[in-house]
């Protein structure tokens, strides 16, 4: 019997890319009649309502949302709105390959998974969830907004006596339109970046046993900087080379050069006291020390 599948798509301000997602996500080859596509519009203000309107399917619906949720509510909305026994998680940007969805849906090959994903075991895109283990362990916490939220819902699903399994779904994950085009535009995301740490806080707070692994925490408090400073240099994932880059895979600065090579330097030991900074911040405001 084939397995009934909803995929939520949460979308804001999209206009260059959700025509493509959306369409490759019709297109999967999948029984027709055993999945649907749920696309969230959280109150985009650029033409992403008209593009999606212009889509006739039965497997989609569109939510127009009259004002803007944000990360987390929004994709509880989704997953409330889905009727199948499992639900994938996907970014706007992220065009699937046409097996995809028969590749997510591989990984539940036991009633004891509650999760599977073909970007990683602590969340994000491209991750499915069976019902079951969302009936236990809750949706996506609010508090968090955006940042952290997909990897304290995994916990929560661990904690829940339920097994992750990460699998081999290939994707297209379009960064072009993230991609600062100016210094200004590099700033204002980099400083976005480093805002989002400090929900590194809360998430320990939480779960702090499952955090401390998965954060490197030292001595109760200090996360690895050396991981800080990868995360900006492009060392966190193996053969890596060094640029000034994200963790998301956007490249600022492709090291060519020794001058290039000291400006990643001291971008990276900024990159580290900055992050350092927003967590002790949010140390205060969350009442868990963590730097």
């Amino acid at each position: 019997m084939v397995k009934t599948a909803s995929i939520v798509i949460l979308t804001f301000n999209r206009e260059e890319v959700i025509n493509k997602t959306v369409k490759a996500m019709l297109e999967l080859e999948y029984d027709e009649n055993a999945f649907e596509v749920i696309v969230i519009n959280d109150e985009s203000k650029d033409n992403t309502k008209k593009i999606l309107e212009k889509f006739k399917d039965k497997k989609l619906t569109v939510i127009h949302n009259k004002k803007e949720k944000g990360p987390c509510e929004a994709r509880n909305q989704g997953i409330n709105s889905a009727k199948n026994d499992f639900i994938i998680i996907m970014d706007d940007d992220c065009i699937p390959e046409k097996n995809w969805l028969k590749q997510m849906i591989s990984g539940f090959d036991s009633d004891k998974v509650g999760m599977v994903s073909g970007y990683s075991l602590h969340g994000g895109t491209s991750t499915a969830f069976s019902r079951k283990a969302l009936e236990k362990a809750g949706l996506y916490d609010k508090e968090y907004f955006y940042y952290r939220e997909d990897t304290d819902l995994v916990f929560r699903i661990m904690d829940a006596g339920f097994q992750i399994k990460q699998v081999n779904a290939k994707y297209l994950h379009d960064h072009k339109m993230e991609k600062p085009k100016n210094i200004i535009e590099f700033l204002k995301h980099s400083w976005k970046r480093i805002q989002n740490h400090k929900n590194d806080v809360l998430l320990y707070k939480k779960n702090p046993e499952r955090t401390k692994k998965f954060l490197d925490v030292k001595f109760g408090f200090l996360i690895n900087p050396l991981n800080d400073f990868k995360a900006a240099t492009g060392l966190w994932h193996k053969g890596g080379k060094m640029n000034l880059s994200s963790p998301r895979g956007i490249v600022f600065m492709e090291n060519k050069s020794l001058l290039h090579s000291i400006i990643i330097l001291f971008g990276g030991i900024f990159y580290v006291i900055a992050v350092k900074s927003i967590r002790f911040y949010a140390s205060l405001k969350f009442r868990k020390f963590l730097i």
